[in-house]
């Protein structure tokens, strides 16, 4: 009896002791759209960046991160920007580092989704003063 009484008494400590993955995960999912978008943009233009500097596993770990909250702000705005958003992001994640030199060279889902993300989470000006187009 007192084994179980000290097993239940430590899986209730522990529970109220996790600041695991999951505990970042519901905090998460209470982000506005503008929050989810903002924090999803910011990871696409690191992974912009990263591509820029030709690091493409930098580049695909940037998307990685976009992932969660491009399907928060999916989730939670109806806006068509906010599926398409999260399209791009998925297909940069899912795109492996080897391929994207040539992708962005010959593909057309590549400059598509480009346009997209360029577009949505371009930071200040026109597209072209935010970062140098990938090429």
């Amino acid at each position: 009896m007192r084994t179980l009484i000290a097993a239940a008494l430590v899986a209730v400590l522990a529970s109220g002791c996790s600041s695991g993955p999951e505990d970042a995960r519901s905090d998460l999912t209470e982000l506005s759209a503008s929050e989810a978008m903002n924090r999803t943009c910011a990871e696409v233009r690191a992974g912009i960046d990263e591509f820029n500097r030709q690091d493409y596993a930098a580049t695909v770990d940037h998307f990685e991160k976009a992932r969660t909250t491009a399907r928060i702000y999916a989730r939670v705005d109806d806006e068509p920007e906010a599926d398409a958003l999260l399209d791009a992001v998925e297909y940069y994640a899912n795109l492996a580092p080897e391929q994207y030199p040539d992708a962005a060279r010959t593909s057309e889902n590549f400059a598509r989704n480009k346009a997209i993300t360029l577009d949505q989470c371009a930071s200040d000006g026109p597209i072209d003063e935010v970062a140098p187009t990938p090429v």
